[in-house]
């Protein structure tokens, strides 16, 4: 793992830990909770993530949004896209690129509509905060929610009837968690791999 500084359109900068493997065929980006309640790259959900992605062969980056949330202008969105040009700078071209979220960091990662995104894996998403989710308007790529059964802000059956419009959206539901998903950590990893263990093996087929 090595620390990396990456530059974002608008010429701000971002800092994050970037895990390379060797013969990866796919990347990923995780996003944090909000900055503004104690989120950042070393959140107890985001670190399993990380770790779980790249001992399963991804090219992984987690990085802290460079200029707060709530700076405004898409700010943290440009962040997430600097994140994606620096982990497909390591793959071989056209390399699938997967948005992996958890809480505010669920919510942008859904916002970006970047063409080299395979998909999204969203963690317990409040459905609060960015520019509001591109799958809701209609885009077929495919989604996996993770639902905390005991979520304070958006419960399974929310969860459900908030995406049942959405194309190709996937929830399973985490037994005994709350949103903070504490002891939980590695079944939301586990759920995540599944999910794109599946998507691999459909693009194969």
């Amino acid at each position: 793992m090595s620390d990396v500084r990456v530059r974002t359109a608008d010429g701000g900068e971002i800092v994050g830990d970037l895990e390379v493997v060797d013969g990866a065929t796919a990347g990923a980006v995780v996003c944090h909770p909000h900055p503004d309640f104690g989120g950042d790259r070393h959140d107890i959900v985001v670190d399993r993530l990380f770790h779980a992605l790249a001992g399963a062969g991804v090219t992984v980056l987690r990085f802290d949004f460079g200029r707060g949330a709530g700076a405004g202008g898409g700010s943290e969105a440009l962040d997430v896209v600097a994140g994606l040009d620096r982990v497909a700078g390591e793959l071989p071209a056209g390399s699938p690129l997967w948005l992996v979220g958890y809480s505010f960091g669920a919510d942008i990662a859904l916002s970006v509509d970047d063409a080299r995104v395979a998909g999204w894996a969203a963690v317990a998403p409040p459905f609060r905060f960015g520019a509001g989710s591109v799958p809701a308007a209609g885009d077929p790529r495919p989604v996996l929610l993770v639902a905390a059964a005991h979520d304070q802000f958006h419960p399974p059956d929310q969860l459900r009837a908030a995406t049942s419009g959405w194309p190709a959206a996937t929830v399973v539901e985490v037994p005994g968690a709350d949103h903070f998903l504490a002891g939980a950590t590695q079944r939301v990893a586990d759920a995540v791999l599944a999910w794109l263990d599946e998507r691999r093996q459909a693009e194969r087929s």
